[in-house]
């Protein structure tokens, strides 16, 4: 899996922001329930919730399922 570096910025208390890598692979890794273990985040993408929480949702790299990394 390539490395990148995605670019968050706080813009509020609970609030940040999310520009992913140039290339179609985050730098972190969730859990994927298919493959039950964890994978590389293919085209990443930043969900608005209301929680406070920062989620990133993207797709396995090893079998395309949905993943969903929740950052507390």
């Amino acid at each position: 899996m390539a490395i990148a570096h995605a670019t968050m910025h706080q813009v509020g208390p609970h609030t940040w922001t999310f520009q992913p890598p140039a290339i179609p692979v985050a730098p972190m890794k969730a859990n994927c329930r298919a493959c039950r273990q964890a994978v590389g985040i293919l085209n990443p993408s930043a969900m608005d919730l209301k929680t406070g929480n920062y989620v990133v949702r993207g797709e396995c790299e090893r079998c395309g399922s949905e993943v969903v990394l929740i950052v507390s």
